[in-house]
């Protein structure tokens, strides 16, 4: 079963073609199709979009049940559908949203009576057969209580037959290494067919693959004989997921529906003498479970390609600068040889990222790259919380560091690849007692204050410029250095700017020896992050101590610093501002409020843009790649912004909210956002528990402020919220069960 995407779905391409709103007459209809055209197909998704009518004397809020029978049958049956909302509408739509639409065919359109809206059908697989679609489809209107309100049926015909569907994985080359079985057999793939509608797969079918964490399963070979541009979109068990690559390719993507039925868009390109490769994932522990419903292969037109590339394209005029933390990467990766550090390297290559930010270490801690300054990390290592493993482990990192040059091989295939590395440092974190603390910091506990390094210590300065040295040694052709996550280590703003001094001078005598300029990048917290008053960006870029300055947020907090201060700062300078937009779970969601804030900052006249964590979104979903790529050129941001916004009217009206980045709730450091659409952006009010805590007159809405004064604005526990959005002579209105963290 396939369904709208996490990623490009049928309102971007409609986006991307321009023809929707134009009134163009092709296999994308404009909104003036009238009643003698009152259906269409999206020729990307192959999903049928239906225009019907909500009775003028309906109430604020309906229920749109939507059915399908064989044409003259009668014989009805719930839908697979969704409201036409945007993807960011779709990205954020609660599980409990998402079940209704797909398993029962019902919607709720708040405000609509008098309006004509739009459901989107997704025929596959029940409704096509042999890859044409001939059914009759009801949309009844409903009130809240019941009653009907109107009833309107449509004759929907489309011929999909040109486009490929992958269901029968015992078809692969490798016949010995794949078993059909009832149940999943550990040790290899196993091809299951014919199991129960509960099991949410197309025709019963789908391949399983499960071993042991140390033991992978051979990769396997579907083959494809196909010529020309196609779309390729992948459909998973929820949660699960499968690796991908086609055999022209030097990186596997992993793909996984985060919800049943749901279908999302790998990428379009030509299929010329390639089969797909099918490999199982790696986590921290090991190898995991494996599992592929289907894969869609959807033929492009030349002109649809094009269209594609502009709108995911668009003329360079702004610098992009990501991190990527090969530590983070490895720790989810089974890295053993060098050659495997290029594959990272050509997703930031795709998403058209030009200053690949590559940290290697934080002062204090051991070294992630092939040091001899600081101990190296060799062997077991902690991460981040998953899921519900609040404090997980892994030897994959010291694993990497046992086997491969880290830094050597990054700053090498960025290089064959375009793309500039800076070697980057987290300014100190010395991780005090456990397995990443550096000898250096154990052996000088008075040399640290609150966990990090204090830089007003000679000594730690003089350590510091040596592990610069190091890296400069190893061929880094740029600097950056990373004093956000943990200030404490500038004790005030005189030592900051001294060590900067310092560093520069240190980069100036290599740069004298290549007979080019080595750059430094800093990352600083920003107006109202902690410890800001420390660091003073206005002398670094006078002086010309630094090449790029980064203010940034820091956790969930302060995505919206106000930037007109560091525009003054670097006026006049050679000094670039490349403020931070962070590409974390607490950060912005992807496309609709990160493209939001980008154009803000781009209009401020800013000369590009920092992503922190960017590997987050270049490495996971395809489409937060795409939406990465598009930041480069200002005027695909803003015709992206222009294009959502004419759209906005046409859609349905919703609001939606951010999800908790950490189990089990929201956290004090991060915030609950809040995207409206549908209505003109206006006041929305929040009220939790049935107090008011906030209303704001503009985007971006959240739940109290930015400032760490709104840290506690969701209690531990659960609690009722209900959000409120001006709409024309009246509100929009919707509650949410939410819970804090404590």
């Amino acid at each position: 079963m396939a369904w709208p995407l996490p990623t490009l779905s049928y309102a971007l391409l409609t986006l991307a073609t321009g023809r929707l709103l134009a009134g163009a007459t092709g296999a994308i209809a404009s909104w003036s199709v009238g009643k003698d055209q009152p259906s269409w197909t999206d020729p990307l998704t192959r999903y049928v979009h239906i225009l019907y009518d909500v009775p003028a004397g309906a109430p604020p809020e309906v229920v749109v049940e939507c059915t399908w029978a064989p044409h003259g049958t009668e014989q009805w049956q719930p839908a697979k559908v969704t409201p036409f909302v945007s993807e960011t509408a779709l990205t954020l739509a609660t599980e409990e949203d998402w079940c209704t639409w797909v398993l029962n065919g019902r919607l709720i359109e708040r405000r609509a009576a008098g309006l004509s809206r739009v459901v989107v059908f997704n025929p596959y697989p029940e409704a096509q057969a042999g890859g044409k679609v001939d059914v009759d489809f009801k949309v009844t209107v409903l009130a809240p209580d019941g009653p009907t309100l109107s009833t309107q049926t449509f004759h929907i015909q489309a011929d999909n037959s040109d486009v490929i569907y992958l269901e029968d994985w015992s078809l692969v080359l490798q016949t010995n290494g794949i078993v059909s079985a009832a149940d999943i057999v550990s040790g290899r793939w196993t091809w299951r067919t014919g199991l129960p509608a509960s099991a949410q797969v197309t025709f019963g079918n789908g391949l399983w693959g499960q071993s042991e964490p140390t033991q992978a399963l051979p990769q396997l070979t579907y083959p494809l004989n196909l010529r020309g541009a196609w779309a390729v979109f992948v459909c998973t068990a929820p949660g699960a997921g499968i690796r991908l690559r086609l055999t022209g390719d030097e990186r596997a993507d992993f793909l996984c529906s985060r919800r049943v039925y749901e279908e999302v868009l790998w990428k379009w390109c030509g299929l010329d003498r390639q089969h797909l490769v099918l490999k199982q994932p790696h986590s921290y522990k090991g190898y995991v479970p494996a599992q592929v419903d289907y894969v869609k292969l959807v033929p492009l037109s030349r002109q649809l390609v094009q269209e594609l590339e502009a709108r995911f394209g668009g003329r360079p005029d702004k610098m992009v600068a990501g991190f990527f933390e090969p530590y983070s990467w490895a720790f989810c990766e089974n890295v053993q040889e060098t050659l495997q550090h290029r594959e990272p390297l050509t997703a930031f290559a795709e998403a058209r990222v030009q200053i690949v930010d590559i940290q290697v270490s934080r002062f204090g801690a051991k070294a992630f790259y092939e040091s001899r300054v600081a101990d190296q990390l060799f062997y077991s290592t902690f991460g981040d919380p998953v899921g519900e493993d609040m404090a997980p482990h892994t030897d994959n990192v010291g694993r990497m560091q046992q086997y491969t040059n880290t830094l050597d091989a990054g700053l090498r295939y960025a290089r064959e690849l375009g793309l500039t590395a800076h070697a980057n440092f987290g300014a100190s974190a010395c991780y005090t007692g456990t397995v990443v603390e550096s000898e250096f910091s154990r052996l000088h506990p008075d040399w640290r204050r609150d966990g990090v390094l204090r830089f007003e210590v000679p000594e730690v300065r003089k350590y510091v410029l040596n592990l610069w040295r190091e890296v400069l040694e190893i061929g880094a052709p740029g600097l950056s250095i990373d004093f956000c996550r943990y200030p404490e280590c500038i004790d005030r703003p005189e030592t900051c700017t001294e060590f900067l001094r310092e560093l520069r001078g240190l980069a100036d005598s290599y740069g004298d020896r290549r007979g080019a300029r080595v750059p430094i990048l800093v990352r600083f917290p920003a107006c109202g992050v902690r410890r800001w008053q420390m660091f003073d960006y206005a002398t670094w870029a006078c002086e010309g101590l630094v090449d790029y300055l980064c203010p940034s947020n820091l956790q969930g907090r302060h995505h919206h610093f106000d930037i007109r201060p560091y525009v003054r700062a670097v006026r006049g300078t050679s000094c670039k501002l490349l403020p931070v937009v962070d590409g974390l779970s607490w950060g912005l969601a992807m496309p609709g409020p990160f493209l939001w804030r980008v154009r803000q900052l781009y209009r401020a006249g800013v000369d590009g843009i920092y992503i922190y964590q960017a590997d987050a979104r270049v490495l996971g979903y395809p489409g937060d790649r795409r939406c990465v790529r598009m930041l480069g050129s200002s005027r695909a941001v803003e015709q992206w912004c222009r294009a959502e916004e004419a759209l906005s009217p046409r859609r349905s009206k919703g609001i939606y909210i951010t999800p908790y980045s950490e189990h089990p709730g929201y956290h004090g450091w991060e915030r609950l956002r809040v995207w409206v659409e549908g209505i003109q952006p206006g006041t929305v009010e929040m009220y939790l528990d049935g107090k008011l805590v906030c209303a704001q007159h503009e985007p971006p809405y959240l739940l109290g402020t930015e400032e760490y004064d709104s840290d506690g604005v969701i209690p531990p526990g659960t609690h009722e919220l209900l959000i409120r959005a001006r709409d024309g002579d009246g509100w929009l209105e919707r509650r949410f069960t939410i819970r804090g963290a404590g």
